[in-house]
């Protein structure tokens, strides 16, 4: 029992295995370093597209120190008040200074808040009409606090003009996305054909083995008598063996182009393997697929949407300047001449604040008229497009229809061809060795025109599947 587990593990584990279409695929997609580069692309655009939206609605934190020393010396004449002044100042001034703003992504406001402290410190000589006093040491504060928020109503409301950046970035991000998509797609085109073109050599090679074979057996067959009728078989038997060879060495080429593609797999054990049976899905109503599915399509529309944008964006430009403000400050100061005291003022405002210049901006203006006649441009650009996808599309479609007729008609022949009337006549006595080596021939030259039709079908399924760009996974 052990021995006979034994040898049946050993005859699974030498088993050729089927290698898919769909499993190539996925092998090139998930090893090739082919796709790096563009992959990175990608990341870039990605990671500019999120700057740009961490970038407006940052926080802006900016802070300032002021150290310094001012020197004053004043002179009055013809001074008759009581009211002291000072003639000479020495200050030294210190101050330090915050500025938080933030912009929100959702309206286009903006919060800036401030806080200002100055410490000056003054030595002063003090004089009044009844000359010279004495020297006084004032020490001083200065707290200014204030917060403020706007929000456009006109001219950029909801953030269009500064936000423009952002939503092309957005835009060009899917722009690369769609991009990398198309890449992969026609790398995988170019290796499938490969893929295909191996099935080919190696379906050409079981239907020549099996045409060798079978020659080989009608020899066995022939008497001594029929010698002469031998080596004219042997003559095409060898014809064939040289056929035979030359396929051989052209799958051994495909081989190595395989596996350059996907070094892990030895396809001398995984064979690559299509379905016998051919099948297609073709699309009816093409042109509405193509408009939701192509990419080359896609990728005009998001020009569309980006030439739309900057329309939005110079349009809401052309707009006055109306903001609405609410703002708060509060301001305190301590220390002065006479006394020690302190002051403190609060001041609450709302406002609306109406701008526009009577000239207007030229150069929006200009931008403008560059965009809005650029949306027609692109239009036209879309429209022509979609015209050559959907008469590219609607050829393949009727070449793969009359494919599948010649391979039916072609199917049909061989099963026709199956019975071996010649051959049966020549070992019955009544017929000649060359009809049934060209009734053999025949049937053989049919086999390999419907391994042909079917490629055929195969690579121009596989065109078609890359026009609808639904050959990626």
């Amino acid at each position: 029992m052990m021995r006979l587990l034994l040898i049946l593990s050993l005859f699974l584990s030498c088993k050729v295995a089927a290698y898919t279409q769909k499993t190539f695929v996925d092998q090139l997609l998930s090893s090739h370093e082919f796709f790096e580069k563009e992959m990175i692309n990608l990341k870039i655009k990605q990671l500019e597209m999120e700057g740009d939206r961490a970038n407006y609605e940052n926080w802006s934190w900016d802070v300032g120190a002021e150290i310094g020393r001012i020197r004053k010396d004043k002179q009055k004449y013809d001074y008759t008040s009581s009211t002291d002044y000072a003639r000479e100042t020495d200050q030294e001034v210190g101050k330090i200074s915050s500025d938080l703003s933030k912009k929100f992504f959702s309206n286009g406001s903006e919060l800036n808040l401030s806080f200002d402290r100055s410490l000056p410190v003054k030595d002063e000589q003090m004089h009044d009409k009844n000359g010279y006093q004495k020297d006084k040491n004032t020490t001083e504060y200065l707290n200014d606090a204030s917060i403020s928020w706007t929000l456009p109503l006109l001219k950029n409301k909801s953030g269009i003009v500064d936000q423009k950046t952002y939503d092309l970035a957005v835009l060009d991000y899917e722009d690369e996305r769609l991009v990398l998509a198309e890449t992969q797609e026609d790398f995988i085109e170019d290796k499938v054909f490969e893929f295909i073109d191996w099935v080919n050599f190696k379906w050409q090679i079981n239907a020549v083995s099996k045409a060798i074979g079978k020659l080989q057996n009608f020899g066995k067959k022939m008497t001594k008598s029929q010698s002469r009728d031998v080596k004219v078989l042997s003559r095409f038997i060898d014809k064939k063996k040289r056929l035979l060879l030359s396929l051989k060495s052209k799958l051994k080429a495909q081989t190595g182009l395989l596996s350059a593609s996907i070094k892990q797999v030895d396809f001398s054990k995984n064979f690559p393997t299509l379905p016998d049976i051919f099948y297609i899905n073709l699309i009816d109503d093409v042109a509405r697929y193509s408009q939701l599915n192509v990419r080359d399509l896609k990728r005009i529309d998001l020009e569309i949407q980006k030439n739309a944008r900057s329309i939005k964006t110079y349009k809401n430009a052309e707009l006055a300047d109306f903001d609405f403000t609410i703002s708060a400050s509060k301001d305190e100061n301590k220390g002065n001449y006479s006394s020690y005291s302190k002051s403190k003022e609060t001041n609450i405002e709302a406002k609306f604040v109406f701008s526009y210049p009577l000239t207007g901006d030229i150069s929006n203006q200009v931008y403008l008229s560059k965009y809005e006649l650029k949306k027609r441009q692109i239009e036209l650009k879309y429209e022509n497009k979609l015209k050559d996808v959907v008469s590219d599309i609607n050829k393949l479609s009727t070449d793969i229809k009359q494919g599948l007729i010649q391979l039916k008609l072609t199917e049909q022949q061989v099963k026709k061809n199956e019975v071996d009337n010649e051959l049966n006549l020549y070992f019955a006595g009544k017929g000649d060795v060359r009809f049934a080596i060209i009734e053999q021939e025949d049937y053989q030259e049919l086999q390999l025109e419907k391994i042909d039709l079917l490629v055929d079908l195969y690579k121009n399924k596989l065109r078609y599947d890359s026009l609808i760009d639904r050959l990626l996974p």
